[in-house]
C-alpha cells in the first residue's frame, strides 16, 4: 500500500523520472574511441579507494538543485529551515550530486546505476581509461531517471556487453503503472532498449561479495547493496538517505521523492545497521564523493565523511 505523502504538490513539477530531464545540459558522452575535442569537454569528478581486493570509483555524473520543500515533507518548513542554517547549509534549495560507482572485482566490472544519460559519467570513464564495453555489469537500483537514463539514451544500449540486474519488485511496479507513470514507461523503454536484462531480489549476490539488500519506499522496489571483500563492506544505500545532515539527524523526515513513507524505516534500519557494524556508507546524492561513517547520535545519527585519500 502506498502512503500519502504531505506537501507532495509542490514537488508535482518534477516527477520520478523528470529530475534528470531538468538538469542543465552537460556535455554528451562520445563513442569509447573518439577522441575529446574543446567542444565535448567533461568535467572529471573521479574518486578512486580500495575496498578489500577490490577498488571501487565514485564518479560524480551530474549535479542540481532541489527546492527545499523536498526535504521533510511530513514536517513544518521552519523546522527544515532550523536544521539546515544550524548546519551552516544553503536553506534556499537543496545541492545534489548524482555520483554513480564503478567496481572492479576480478574479472567483474560492475556499474552501479547509470546517472542521468546527459552527465559526466562517459566522459570520465573514457578519461579514467575504461570503455564502457569493458563493463560486464550494470546494478540499477531503483527505476529513477537519474539512476537508469545513462543505461540506453536515444534507445541504444551504453554498456554493450553488460548483464542488467534490475530489482524484481521495481519490475512489476514498472509493468503495472507503465501507462500511467511517465517515469515507469520511461523506465521500462530503457530496459527494453538494452540486453540481456535480468532481475534481482532481496539477498541475491549479484557477483561474488556484492549482494542486493531490500531497502523499499523510496520506490516499491528500492535496493541497497554491500559490497564485502576479505574483512571490508561497503554499504551503498542509493537514495535512501538524500540529504548530508536532514536525513542522518532524522531519518523519520521523508523525501520529496520517497513514494511511500516505509522510507523512513528502512532509512533508519540501513543507517542503524551501518552504525552499528560500523562500515562506510555510500549514498548516491551525498556531496561528492558521498562516503563516509555512520555514528549513531541521539535519536538519530550522523555522517562523519571520510578523509578524501581513503
Amino acid at each position: 500500500m502506498t502512503t500519502p505523502l504531505s506537501r507532495r504538490a509542490a514537488l508535482k513539477g518534477l516527477g520520478a523520472f523528470g529530475v534528470a530531464a531538468a538538469l542543465p545540459t552537460a556535455a554528451r558522452a562520445a563513442t569509447s574511441d573518439t577522441p575529446p575535442t574543446a567542444a565535448d569537454h567533461h568535467t572529471v569528478s573521479a574518486h578512486t579507494f580500495a575496498v578489500g581486493g577490490a577498488t571501487v570509483t565514485v564518479i560524480r555524473d551530474a549535479g542540481f538543485v532541489l527546492p527545499l520543500s523536498a526535504v521533510g515533507t511530513n514536517v513544518a518548513p521552519e523546522a527544515v529551515t532550523a536544521l539546515l542554517e544550524s548546519h551552516g547549509l544553503p536553506t534556499d534549495g537543496v545541492p545534489t550530486d548524482v555520483s554513480v560507482l564503478l567496481i572492479r572485482a576480478g574479472e567483474e566490472t560492475v556499474l552501479v546505476d547509470t546517472g542521468t544519460g546527459g552527465g559526466d559519467l562517459m566522459g570520465t570513464m573514457r578519461a579514467l581509461g575504461i570503455a564502457p564495453e569493458a563493463v560486464t555489469r550494470v546494478a540499477i537500483s531503483h527505476f529513477h531517471g537519474d539512476h537508469i537514463g545513462g543505461l540506453a539514451p536515444g534507445g541504444t544500449p551504453a554498456f554493450p556487453n553488460a548483464s542488467v540486474h534490475f530489482p524484481a519488485p521495481e519490475m512489476a511496479f514498472l509493468d503495472a503503472a507503465a501507462g500511467d507513470n511517465e517515469g515507469a514507461s520511461a523506465a521500462k523503454a530503457a530496459l527494453q532498449s538494452a540486453s540481456n536484462v535480468q532481475t534481482y531480489a532481496d539477498g541475491d549476490e549479484l557477483v561474488p561479495g556484492f549482494t542486493a539488500v531490500a531497502a523499499h519506499g523510496h520506490t516499491p522496489g528500492h535496493m541497497a547493496f554491500v559490497l564485502a571483500s576479505g574483512e571490508a563492506r561497503l554499504m551503498i544505500v542509493s537514495d535512501a538517505v538524500a540529504h548530508p545532515a536532514a536525513f542522518f539527524a532524522h531519518p523519520e523526515w521523508l523525501f520529496g521523492f520517497d513514494m511511500d513513507a516505509q522510507a523512513a524505516t528502512t532509512r533508519r534500519q540501513l543507517l542503524g545497521r551501518a552504525a552499528d557494524e560500523r562500515v562506510h556508507l555510500f549514498a548516491s546524492h551525498m556531496p561528492f564523493p558521498g562516503i563516509g561513517r555512520v555514528g549513531r547520535d541521539g535519536g538519530g545519527f550522523r555522517f562523519t565523511p571520510a578523509p578524501y585519500a581513503a
